[in-house]
């Protein structure tokens, strides 16, 4: 997990997969965290990326370092309404308090269940590790 989280927020734009209908859909997040064992994510409940994740939680994460190393990350998204989770996404970021707050209504965290990452570069051989 640490190494996972560690690629993730030193790589601070992620790249998150969802699909829509029969349509991939792809966008950039930037907040990630660990809560009680599991990795986090984050966004608003009004956005097509929260209502995709609902209908199909099936996700996939990317992003690329500069050194030329990538990750994907795949998984299950479950819905966490719980406020200490999304305390603990407000405290791990606190850019995020610019655009949410515990009360807002429309701030959402996810988790991933059955998540397996791998790490990679054309250099050095993949890293494999289940959260």
């Amino acid at each position: 997990m640490n190494e996972v989280l560690e690629f993730l927020t030193t790589n601070p734009t992620f790249y998150i997969a969802t699909i829509e209908d029969d349509q991939a859909r792809v966008r950039p997040f930037g907040a990630v965290n660990e809560f009680e064992g599991k990795l986090y994510f984050c966004t608003n409940n009004t956005k097509p990326v929260f209502k995709q994740l609902v209908a199909n939680p099936k996700v996939e994460i990317s992003t690329v370092s500069p050194k030329g190393e990538w990750i994907r990350l795949s998984g299950t998204a479950v819905v966490d309404s719980r406020r200490e989770a999304k305390e603990a996404m407000l405290e791990a970021v606190p850019s995020l308090k610019n655009m949410y707050n515990l009360d807002d209504e429309i701030f959402e965290v996810f988790y991933l269940t059955n998540a397996v990452a791998v790490i990679n570069s054309f250099t050095n051989g993949a890293k494999t590790f289940n959260l």
